[in-house]
């Protein structure tokens, strides 16, 4: 599919983002470890959610979408699996969250997924586990005891969440010890504020988490924030558009990591104001903002593209992660970015961009099969004279279904084809 993106208008807009694909992710999995039923109101809608939503019903647990409520019957902490094939489509949360549920079944587990997802990094799991990887699919054998876990901090904070899911079901007292650099540690206390809910506990001090034993999940009723992933784009359209654009849907007091862009925007300088439900931005002129990425990769793509259009020269450190997501997204944003006219450049751990008031229109682009590429491109294309068209707009989907409707609400033009 292809997106043709046209220059929007400086009327103020209004936009409610989806549900966090963080939590929601979290809540489910936590429902269908719990005993009874669960109620998850506001559940995100995408395809990373889907598939967690149907390899957990391969884990035995029941869960029904009806409206905005979603109901989960929970296994009581009962890990069975019949041995079928764990499809995890594109979706690295759900692939390493759910990896060691499954493998704690005791018997050979099988998943595989599309895209770039089996080619990401096991690194910490090869260490736990029986793994081997042929022709797309990953089989996995092998069941953790109580014990003290050593694991790397640099590569990714979702092996963390994994080990924190399973091992309060253990029958014994287990340690995860994080080696420094910890990166994305907001994720991991994302992790357990969600746990907590649930009524499992945790005691943090420094890069220690102590996580007892014996515990049991409580089903719960609850609902799921905003997604402050997704809130960047429009703030970042209304900074780029120098206009006034409302998003509702966020909690002021969210532990998301990606809840940094808040602070980021505004020293920039661009305006930003608490209104009920959520923030109201608005921008004549923003500069290059120095910022590290270590706790928000998610936001890279669109702090690329908005800073090609700021007052001076930008420097984002600790990216390296960005390079094994959907897509190699410092390798991708420079390619895409430069068809604009962009002055971007990078090394193994950094990102420097110089700002320029107006970039190249009619150009054609791609999204590289990666949804935040293809917003972070859409939303610098709406503030661009001439229409600007991206290839492979549909890998929106994954996390974004209705982008293109709520950028259009903006008064960008869009046409998709």
């Amino acid at each position: 599919m292809k997106a043709i993106i046209g220059r929007a208008d400086n009327s103020p807009a209004e936009i409610r983002i989806p549900s966090s694909k963080s939590l929601s992710h979290r809540y489910l999995i936590a429902a269908a470890l719990a005993d009874g039923r669960s109620v998850i109101k506001d559940l995100a809608d995408n395809d990373d959610i889907k598939a967690t939503m149907d390899c957990l019903r391969k884990l035995g647990a029941e869960n029904v979408r009806e409206d905005d409520s979603t109901y989960v019957r929970g296994t009581g902490g009962h890990l069975n699996h019949d041995g079928s094939l764990i499809d995890c489509r594109e979706s690295g949360s759900t692939l390493r969250f759910l990896l060691p549920l499954f493998a704690q079944s005791g018997r050979e587990c099988i998943f595989t997924g599309k895209g770039r997802l089996m080619e990401r990094p096991q690194t910490v799991y090869e260490d736990l586990y029986e793994m081997s990887l042929s022709e797309g699919q990953l089989r996995v054998r092998g069941q953790l005891k109580p014990g003290r876990y050593e694991i790397r901090g640099d590569i990714s904070s979702q092996f963390i969440t994994g080990l924190m899911l399973l091992l309060p079901l253990l029958n014994g007292d287990s340690v995860i010890e994080v080696r420094e650099p910890f990166e994305s540690r907001s994720y991991v206390q994302l992790t357990a504020d969600v746990l907590a809910e649930f009524g499992i506990r945790f005691m943090f001090e420094g890069n220690t988490i102590t996580v007892p034993g014996s515990q049991k999940y409580h089903s719960v009723t609850d609902a799921v924030s905003g997604d402050d992933s997704q809130a960047v784009f429009f703030a970042a359209l209304a900074a780029l558009n120098n206009r006034k654009i409302t998003v509702l849907g966020m909690n002021h007091d969210s532990h998301q990591g990606d809840h940094q862009f808040i602070e980021l925007f505004r020293k920039a300088g661009v305006t930003v104001k608490l209104v009920t439900g959520g923030y109201s931005f608005a921008s004549d002129g923003f500069r290059g903002m120095k910022a590290s990425l270590k706790d928000c990769p998610d936001l890279g793509p669109m702090l690329f593209a908005m800073a090609c259009r700021a007052t001076g020269d930008s420097h984002f450190t600790d990216v390296r992660r960005l390079r094994m997501k959907e897509s190699d997204r410092i390798a991708a944003m420079e390619e895409e970015l430069r068809k604009l006219g962009c002055e971007i450049s990078s090394d193994e751990n950094n990102v420097w961009i110089t700002g320029k008031a107006d970039l190249k229109g009619e150009a054609e682009l791609d999204g590289h099969g990666d949804h935040r590429i293809v917003m972070a491109l859409s939303v610098l294309a709406s503030s661009i004279d001439g229409e600007t068209v991206i290839n492979g707009a549909e890998a929106v989907n994954k996390s974004y279904p209705d982008f293109f409707e709520d950028l259009k609400k903006t008064g960008a033009e869009v046409k998709l084809t």
